[in-house]
């Protein structure tokens, strides 16, 4: 009886020094599937807007449309909902975390010629209160939690923001014409002559 007394003691102090730690292991992996799947719907909206020459109103539109330009909508890993925060073009969450210049290009027209940025406007929602849609630039979390690392001078979650053209910039100034660099091999490289 004794034994099992003191068998049960050593298990529970067991499990009480290796809990945190197991914790946060599982919240470093989610804070790194939040960076992997914020950048993919940051590529997969530049990827939109370079095929369609205008940025999507919802998410589902980068997959519905044919091609895809994502391969599934991805959910926050940071509390396991479809309810990302969507970064509308021209509000001040989509400027970049680099701070002012740069942002996502302007819409242009066939013609060359940019056009404004069409307004955010409410779209009914399920739920009864209406959402804002309008040309989506990005996405963040909602999930107001300090992290454990953090990503460009942010320590919160909802703080991640996810921009086209920006989500991959790891320290370089962001280009905004390079969303619009037509398709294609660049210049050709200057070989030295001998």
């Amino acid at each position: 009886m004794v034994a099992v007394v003191i068998g049960i003691l050593i298990l529970t102090i067991v499990i009480a020094g290796v809990g945190p730690a197991l914790g946060t292991i599982g919240k470093r992996d989610r804070e790194k599937e939040l960076l992997f799947r914020g950048k993919q719907y940051a590529r997969a909206i530049g990827l939109f807007q370079k095929r369609y020459g205008r940025y999507p109103s919802t998410l589902k539109e980068l997959l519905e449309n044919n091609p895809r330009s994502i391969r599934q909508l991805w959910k926050d890993p940071m509390c396991n909902c479809s309810d990302w925060y969507l970064l509308i073009l021209n509000t001040p969450d989509a400027i970049p975390q680099g701070g002012p210049g740069g942002g996502p290009a302007p819409m242009v027209t066939p013609g060359g010629g940019a056009r404004p940025a069409p307004t955010p406007t409410p779209v009914p929602s399920a739920f009864g209160a209406p959402q804002t849609a309008g040309p989506i630039v990005g996405v963040r979390s909602r999930v107001h939690k300090e992290a454990l690392q953090e990503w460009r001078g942010r320590k919160f979650y909802d703080e991640w923001r996810f921009i086209v053209g920006d989500a991959d910039r790891e320290g370089a100034a962001f280009d905004p014409n390079s969303l619009r660099r037509p398709p294609g091999p660049g210049p050709a490289p200057v070989t030295p002559s001998r």
